[in-house]
């Protein structure tokens, strides 16, 4: 029962990041919403959410963060480099893309770890490492070119923000390993939407409201931070918890797919057979990455939190 409720969760708060991503292309299409409004709002509410929760949970120690300049400066970095923008080069690339095509090639993130990870550790990478980053990029190539590389199907700028959309999940996913393990996820996670948030407000200034409001706007806003945000990234990680990182990264692979059944049945988003071509392969490449055994999983995280403890 427990590792039934375990996938039900994981899939669901997968789900509710296809659903998110839709509707952030639903509200810049027919709301006049922009990316730059959107993710300061979204990050700046769910993050003071999460923070708040984290307060009440943990009766203050969340505030353990900041108690060294190694911890201070680790989730400033996260904050930025990783919250920030993963989250705005997302939802950018949505606004200049698709929900599918944004969505699907920011799954290209994992490979980019695994390839860090092995010059960090010195060693050539795996065959079925090896094979997970050739599905990766044949699927963004075939995203990006629909096979012919004299011509992109994606403007250079979507392309851009594409790109720098999985490269910052990978810092997203990296970084803040450390931190995670010794002060827990609900914190750094809150701490770190509330900062960049608040970074972005600075730079965006969305107290300047934009776009055309009516209940459906409202009802989408609050979908995308708490359902989108919150809920997603709660379920997701309780049902982690509960059948381990290694499954719970393939069931991942549903968001992807979903963002495309929604982006065709939703939002009426042209999609042929070099983009579903693409999709699959970059869901293989999710598949094959998160074959690795939860225990070796595990085994990194303890020596992560040993090295943050002595440090």
């Amino acid at each position: 029962m427990k590792n039934k409720t375990g996938y039900l969760l994981t899939v669901f708060g997968a789900i509710c990041w296809a659903f998110s991503g839709a509707c952030g292309q639903y509200l810049f299409q027919h709301r006049g919403l922009d990316a730059d409004w959107l993710v300061s709002v979204r990050l700046t509410m769910a993050g003071l959410l999460l923070v708040l929760y984290s307060l009440g949970r943990m009766r203050g120690g969340a505030v353990r963060l900041f108690r060294s300049r190694r911890s201070v400066g680790s989730i400033l970095v996260f904050a930025v480099f990783g919250m920030a923008m993963c989250q705005y080069s997302y939802f950018r690339s949505i606004e200049l893309s698709n929900a599918a095509t944004a969505t699907t090639l920011q799954y290209t993130g994992p490979a980019i770890v695994l390839l860090w990870l092995a010059l960090r550790e010195k060693r050539m990478p795996t065959r079925k490492e090896l094979i997970a980053v050739a599905c990766a990029m044949g699927g963004a190539f075939l995203l990006a070119t629909h096979g012919d590389p004299s011509q992109l199907a994606l403007s250079p700028k979507a392309l851009f923000w594409c790109v720098l959309a999985a490269a910052s999940i990978a810092v997203y996913s990296v970084q803040p390993r450390g931190l995670i393990a010794q002060y827990g996820t609900m914190p750094v996670t809150g701490f770190g939407m509330l900062i960049g948030g608040l970074g972005l407000c600075v730079i965006f200034q969305p107290w300047h409201v934009v776009g055309q409001w009516d209940w459906v706007t409202v009802m989408g806003m609050l979908y995308i931070i708490v359902f989108g945000t919150i809920c997603a990234f709660c379920c997701y990680l309780e049902g982690v918890r509960r059948i381990g990182a290694a499954k719970g990264s393939i069931l991942a692979s549903v968001e992807p797919v979903a963002s495309a059944v929604l982006s065709v049945v939703w939002l009426g988003v042209p999609l042929g057979g070099m983009d579903f071509g693409g999709i699959a392969l970059i869901v293989a490449a999710m598949v094959l990455l998160g074959g690795d055994s939860d225990q070796t999983e595990d085994k990194n995280l303890r020596k992560i939190a040993e090295n943050s403890a002595k440090a």
